[in-house]
């Protein structure tokens, strides 16, 4: 967590690695934090502090956004590529390299025709959708790394017959 500025009590800085957010910049005192937007200023999130002290924080992140904002670009200039990398399944898990390092791994129960399929089936996989979703023609089954980042699936509803 770089700390870009320093004023009185408050400190304002980053978490690491937020790069889909836009850009902002964490408030804390003590125990109580906000967040703020950057362009335009404005509050994005308020965890304890009450409403004049608000206004004063805005008022320093709007009198500091230019130095805030060269900060940010400067700190998180690694953008995020969640395009598909390399697929691997095992008995319990599928796993996704990201084009950015990043390894996402959730429940191979979590896709019926994955968990159902052979291990030939497993590996017989394409990069779909522009880099962003993987198919495995033989099974007819497609996964975006969108969902895969966003967790669990939404329960499938039983069909009415």
């Amino acid at each position: 967590m770089p700390t870009v500025l320093r004023s009185g009590p408050y400190r304002f800085y980053f978490y690491s690695h937020e790069p889909n957010e836009p850009p902002h910049v964490h408030v804390d005192r003590d125990d109580l934090s906000a967040r703020f937007w950057l362009e335009p200023v404005s509050l994005a999130r308020n965890f304890g502090f009450g409403a004049r002290e608000l206004n004063t924080l805005q008022s320093l992140v709007e009198a500091n956004q230019e130095r805030v904002l060269e900060a940010w670009y400067g700190f998180l200039a690694t953008a995020a590529d969640e395009r598909v990398a390399d697929v691997s399944i095992d008995q319990d898990a599928l796993s996704v390299r990201l084009k950015d390092g990043r390894t996402i791994s959730a429940p191979l129960a979590w896709y019926p025709r994955l968990f159902h399929a052979t291990p030939e089936q497993h590996r017989d996989w394409k990069i779909a959708g522009g880099g962003y979703g993987i198919h495995w023609p033989s099974i007819d089954e497609d996964i975006s790394t969108e969902g895969l980042l966003r967790g669990a699936p939404a329960p499938v509803r039983p069909a009415k017959f």
